[in-house]
């Protein structure tokens, strides 16, 4: 097959067919066996399956926009809300300025937030890794801002409209702690919001320019991008499309990609290009919650949902295997986490 950024498969730089199906005569059985689970399924959005630097098989399913027919089928190059995949790139831009000695990950947080009291109990890494005791700014929204504040939040969200960038830390220093800092891994949006502005900090530049510069186009990640609700695909719930708004998700979720951009990413990020060969390795060797991934049994994973769409990414250490699913469907209707448990177990056969 052609070459693709570092990896295998067809076409070059530009949008690529449809779909791509391997040539390669034992994955037959394989590349039937998914398509016929996901068109008997009913499943919305897009698929990339790869083994050792080839892609399997990637497809399209269901169509673009239920509310507009001329937007089309869901296609490889059909862009999506890739919600918390996010902050694997998040991640990846800390340990690059790490490395450039402009931050150290064992620095307390209220040297970048001095307004911020109990940022001297919280690191950089407890960010990264989950451990800080925050409270999430999304999934806990009523908890971290003051009622009034969140219902607006709602409103934006119905009205597809953006927050003002800094409410949340307008909030953060009264916002209530649910653990003490570094004492348990707790899953938190805040880690991430935050991190994205170290980064800014740290860099000197705006978040969204320095991920552009620094992840996208270092990954050829030609199709994504970081401008809010900026996709060629849309869901609804009850017919309404709604999302994260923009603001609140800076730094944990709002990257838009699709499976091609991500497969690259998968490519760059494994093969040393964008942080330090000794992060892989001990990515590889790690449990738990580690540089925006899931960690365990030589494998990294992380999902993500930014309320009409679901996501899902992962990289087996054991056999070489890409796994990404992305879907314009909400969780309840089309879960990118189980379709992509069904593709591993199918492809282990």
């Amino acid at each position: 097959m052609a070459s693709f950024y570092g990896c295998s498969g067809k076409g070059s730089k530009g949008q690529l067919s449809e779909q791509i199906i391997s040539d390669n005569k034992k994955y037959g059985n394989f590349i039937s066996a998914a398509d016929k689970y996901l068109s008997e399924n009913d499943f919305s959005g897009a698929v990339l399956v790869a083994k050792k630097n080839e892609i399997i098989f990637a497809k399209g399913y269901g169509v673009c926009d239920l509310q507009n027919a001329d937007a089309g089928s869901n296609t490889i190059n059909t862009v999506f809300e890739a919600g918390s995949l996010t902050k694997q790139m998040t991640a990846a831009a800390v340990l690059q300025l790490e490395k450039k000695k402009k931050l150290r990950l064992d620095d307390k947080i209220d040297s970048y937030f001095p307004e911020f009291e109990r940022g001297k109990d919280i690191t950089i890494r407890m960010l990264l890794n989950m451990r800080s005791g925050l409270t999430d700014c999304i999934n806990a929204g009523a908890e971290f801002f003051p009622i009034n504040i969140y219902r607006a939040i709602e409103q934006n969200q119905l009205f597809c409209t953006p927050v003002d960038d800094n409410l949340v830390l307008a909030y953060l220093p009264t916002a209530p702690f649910i653990a003490k800092p570094g004492s348990t891994y707790f899953y938190c949006n805040t880690n991430y919001w935050l991190l994205a502005k170290i980064i800014e900090q740290a860099s000197g530049k705006d978040y969204h320019d320095y991920m552009t510069k620094k992840i996208l186009k270092k990954c050829h990640m030609t199709h994504s991008n970081f401008e809010f609700q900026n996709t060629d695909a849309k869901g609804y719930v009850g017919g309404v499309y709604y999302s994260i708004p923009a603001g609140l998700s800076l730094g944990c979720g709002d990257l838009n990609s699709n499976v091609l951009d991500l497969y690259r990413w998968n490519c760059a990020f494994i093969s040393g290009k964008i942080v330090p060969k000794s992060v892989i390795k001990k990515l590889r060797k790690s449990k738990g919650y580690n540089y925006g991934f899931n960690c365990g049994n030589k494998m990294i994973f992380h999902a993500g949902s930014t309320n009409v769409f679901n996501s899902y990414n992962s990289y087996n250490f054991k056999n070489g295997a890409s796994v990404i699913v992305l879907c314009n469907r909400p969780m309840s209707e089309c879960n990118a986490t189980a379709v992509a448990g069904k593709l591993s177990k199918l492809l282990m056969r």
